[in-house]
């Protein structure tokens, strides 16, 4: 009996790693540029962005206790010095300010009203909001939303607006005020406007949990459906807060709902097979131009400890469910112990994600806002050109003028790294160059890229035969293996790559001509898709980091990126295309027939087609 017991144990393993063929991953993925990082503002940690209909952004947060605002004209890139719309009274405070523009122009910014002890009755938490119907040049004074208690226990906090299709407005925010001497206890309250919010309805409860803390409600519309996003503190089998959705169809429009504990319109909507479990709320949901949404939350998923959050960010279905491909746009945070709280995105442009991140809330002594930009991405692409594998990027031999196709960095060894493709008739061109403060090209162990490639798009579930890994190491050598036995096998390629090594005192670029031959072709498969991930091991002392892209599993194939070859030739020497310096910041290109990402008007990413002031959704 033991013996056929073992057999069928046998058997069983056998069948769990056998190959198969998977359909590839689709879902976008971020790729934030550390290059990007910028303080917007000092002495301030909770700030939102919104891009306005003239193209402007706007960014809103109270320093000094008062509510200011700042504009940028060119994506972002800089920022005009904040100016106070809104001054606390005496022995007051506002705070959590958000911003939204009415599809008529108008700008309203709703934040909290806060009191300083000793409290006193004659002084409350409520919400206000200043209205601006000049494209944010001048603002009225304060409107008065919502009077909640006079002390800490009994505020209100965090409030957004919603327009509905109809005009009608939505006030969210958290409340504590029906529940005086219970500081447990906090639901999500709703006020409706219909003159554009000069005036504000009684207020509905349209979430509580008992015992718990509801908060930090962010709203947007998906189809017919009001989608407001949440922190839960009390989601069966979590530690603490954990970001959850509310629901109601437009056409209810929360008419005699409250969302309670069990509820199938509260829905955990993190895809935990595919993202570690980790714990911290303040949510924030944004939704991409073509369909898919975007969620931020703050947790402490490295440091282990409730003092060190940083903003980790996820992106989800067109439903607002399924979030997966974890990324972070601010590096680890662990030893710094300086924590990345009350964070925030705002989607601008063609799909930039812009982080905001509450620098120092705990371990540090200046508190500020600063903000990186993110990616979204469903493919890569090599263009056609022979670039000169020296180890020194031209800056006309790649897709983007620095090669800075691919970005990478934030989510493990928090430095930039930057890759690009190029392609001819006989090779495949790459590109890396990893910033690094430690660079290590001696001894057995050396840095290194992993250059993990699908060639023939069998998008496998196990290391198989055809899918190659290229190991391109800081001493100048280099390593072929592919999938055999469902493990990685060195073997030699039909034909030698050329690769290059430039080390330098932080960085490091590696340069290789990639015959397809040893990739199995015999010409560039210009027509087919294939599969593609970076990976970047940083030999440190004792240890080593791996950087990785998101959701990527090494020996499945079917989650690479998809990698395709334009079929026509580069053509970068003649423009500016957004340039990149040595340090990876980048400036405003002054050619329009580029987009701000460096990409040529009319190419395909992600899925969608980039077209000069408009989107175009291809299905």
């Amino acid at each position: 009996m033991k013996r056929i017991l073992l057999i069928l144990l046998i058997a069983t393993t056998a069948l769990t790693v056998s190959a198969a063929r998977h359909e590839p991953y689709t879902t976008s993925r971020i790729f934030w540029d550390m290059g990007s990082r910028q303080t917007l503002f000092q002495s301030a940690l909770y700030a939102r962005m919104k891009e306005l209909q003239d193209g402007r952004l706007i960014a809103v947060t109270n320093i000094s206790d008062n509510i200011v605002v700042s504009f940028s004209s060119n994506k972002g890139l800089s920022w005009t010095t904040p100016a106070t719309i809104a001054t606390h009274p005496n022995m007051q405070h506002l705070f959590d300010a958000e911003v939204v523009q009415l599809s008529d122009g108008t700008i309203i910014i709703p934040y909290n009203i806060g009191t300083n002890q000793p409290y006193s009755d004659d002084r409350h938490y409520g919400v206000q909001l200043n209205i601006s119907t000049d494209n944010g040049h001048s603002w009225g004074n304060p409107i008065t939303v919502y009077t909640a208690g006079p002390d800490f226990g009994t505020g209100c906090w965090e409030p957004a607006i919603l327009e509905l299709p109809s005009g009608e407005l939505h006030l969210y925010f958290s409340d504590e005020s029906p529940f005086p001497g219970n500081n447990n206890d906090q639901c999500i309250q709703l006020t409706r406007s219909f003159d554009k919010g000069g005036t504000w309805s009684n207020v509905e409860t349209i979430s509580y949990r008992p015992g718990a803390r509801d908060g930090m409600p962010v709203p947007v519309i998906i189809g017919d459906s009001i989608i407001v996003t949440i922190e839960d503190s009390q989601w069966p089998g979590e530690l603490t807060f954990v970001p959850v959705t509310l629901r109601s169809s437009i056409e209810e429009n929360w008419r005699g709902i409250t969302i309670p504990a069990t509820s199938n319109r509260r829905n955990q909507v993190i895809d935990y097979s595919w993202t570690p479990r980790t714990w911290g709320g303040a949510p924030y949901l944004c939704v991409l131009p073509w369909g898919e949404t975007v969620l931020s939350r703050q947790a402490y998923h490295e440091s282990g400890s409730y003092d060190i959050m940083n903003q980790y960010v996820y992106i989800g279905d067109e439903q607002a469910r399924g979030f997966k491909a974890i990324s972070q746009p601010f590096p680890d945070n662990a030893e710094s112990k300086v924590s990345v709280e009350w964070n925030s995105i705002a989607v601008v442009d063609t799909g930039v994600v812009i982080a905001l991140g509450g620098v120092g809330a705990k371990g540090a002594v200046n508190r500020h806002v600063d903000i990186v930009r993110g990616y979204p991405m469903r493919e890569f692409k090599a263009w056609y050109g022979t670039p000169t594998v020296d180890g020194t990027i031209g800056s006309g031999e790649y897709h983007t003028k620095q090669a800075t196709q691919v970005k990478m960095g934030t989510n493990t060894i928090g430095e930039r790294v930057y890759a690009d493709f190029s392609y001819d008739e006989q090779n495949l061109y790459f590109a890396i160059r990893v910033y690094d403060s430690t660079p290590n090209n001696e001894g057995s162990s050396v840095d290194c890229v992993h250059l993990l490639l699908d060639p023939h798009n069998l998008c496998e579930t196990v290391p198989a035969a055809g899918v190659i890994d290229i190991t391109l190491r800081t001493d100048g050598t280099y390593l072929f293996q592919e999938g055999r036995n469902y493990l990685w096998t060195t073997f030699e390629p039909a034909a030698p790559l050329d690769m290059q090594v430039n080390l330098a005192s932080r960085f490091y670029t590696i340069e290789a001509a990639i015959p397809w031959k040893a990739l199995g072709h015999e010409a560039p498969p210009q027509q087919q898709r294939m599969g593609m991930a970076i990976e970047v091991q940083d030999r440190r002392e004792g240890k080593t980091l791996v950087e990785t892209m998101p959701d990527v599993k090494r020996g499945q194939s079917w989650t690479y990126m998809t990698f395709r070859l334009e079929d026509h030739e580069l053509g970068i020497q003649q423009t500016n295309r957004f340039p990149s310096g040595e340090d990876g910041r980048g400036t405003l290109s002054t050619r329009d027939s580029y987009d701000l990402q460096g990409r040529r008007i009319g190419d395909d990413y992600r899925g969608i087609a980039i077209q000069k002031g408009r989107k175009i959704i291809k299905r």
